[in-house]
C-alpha cells in the first residue's frame, strides 16, 4: 500500500513541480514570454497553488534564480577548490571558469538576461553571495602580498560590477564564444594591474637583493 503524503509534504512536493517547471520555462523561453498559465499547466497544479506558494510570477521567477545562481556559485567554488598552482594562478582560472558557466542556457537565461530586467541588483543582498565569493578569492591574496593593499571592500564592490557586467554582455552576445574570450582578454589585463610589484619581482627574480 502507498504511503500517503502528510499536508506538508505534499505543499513540499508542489512548490518543487513549480520550481523545476518554471526553472525550465524561464530557461527556454525566458520571463517575459512565460504566462502563470503555462507554468500552472505544465506542472499539472492550480492557479491557487501557484498563488499559496508565490506572491506573483516575479516571486516565482526570484525563487528560480536564487536555486540557479546558488548551484552556479556552489560549483564555482568546487571548481576553485580543486584547482592547482599558486594563488594567483588559480584565480586567473577561476575567472576563466566563471565566464566559461555563463554558455550554461540557465545560468545565462535566467541570471545574466532576465535576472537584471526583473530583479532589483541595488539590493546589497543580492550582491552579497558574489561578493563574498570574491572576498574569499581576494582576501588571501591581499594579505599574502600577492596584489597590492586597497581597500577591500571597495575592491570588492568594484570587480563584483566588473564581473557583473561582462557576465551579462556575455549572456547578451549573438556570439557568446567569441564574446567570452574578448572578456576574459580584458578581465585578466585589469587583474594584473592589481599585482604586487613585489610579487611581480619575487616572480621573475628582479626582486633578489644584490641586483
Amino acid at each position: 500500500m502507498a504511503r500517503r503524503f502528510t499536508k506538508a509534504e505534499q505543499s513540499q512536493k508542489t512548490r518543487r513541480v513549480l520550481l523545476d517547471t518554471a526553472r525550465a520555462l524561464f530557461a527556454f523561453k525566458g520571463y517575459a514570454a512565460t504566462p502563470t498559465e503555462e507554468i500552472v499547466l505544465r506542472a499539472g497544479v492550480t492557479r491557487g497553488a501557484l498563488y499559496y506558494h508565490f506572491h506573483d510570477k516575479a516571486a516565482l521567477f526570484e525563487a528560480v534564480f536564487d536555486e540557479v545562481r546558488g548551484e552556479y556559485l556552489a560549483a564555482l567554488r568546487a571548481d576553485v577548490a580543486t584547482l592547482e598552482g599558486d594563488a594567483w594562478e588559480r584565480m586567473m582560472t577561476g575567472v576563466g571558469l566563471f565566464l566559461e558557466r555563463l554558455l550554461d542556457p540557465s545560468v545565462r537565461r535566467i541570471v545574466y538576461i532576465d535576472g537584471p530586467a526583473v530583479l532589483d541588483w541595488s539590493d546589497e543582498q543580492r550582491r552579497a553571495p558574489a561578493v563574498a565569493l570574491l572576498r574569499d578569492i581576494f582576501a588571501p591574496l591581499m594579505d599574502a602580498g600577492l596584489i597590492d593593499r586597497l581597500p577591500l571592500d571597495a575592491l570588492l564592490r568594484q570587480l563584483w560590477a566588473l564581473f557583473f557586467q561582462a557576465a551579462v554582455d556575455i549572456a547578451h552576445a549573438e556570439e557568446g564564444a567569441m564574446a567570452l574570450h574578448e572578456r576574459l582578454v580584458v578581465l585578466r589585463r585589469i587583474l594584473n594591474g592589481l599585482r604586487s610589484s613585489d610579487a611581480e619581482g619575487r616572480r621573475d627574480g628582479s626582486g633578489a637583493k644584490g641586483r
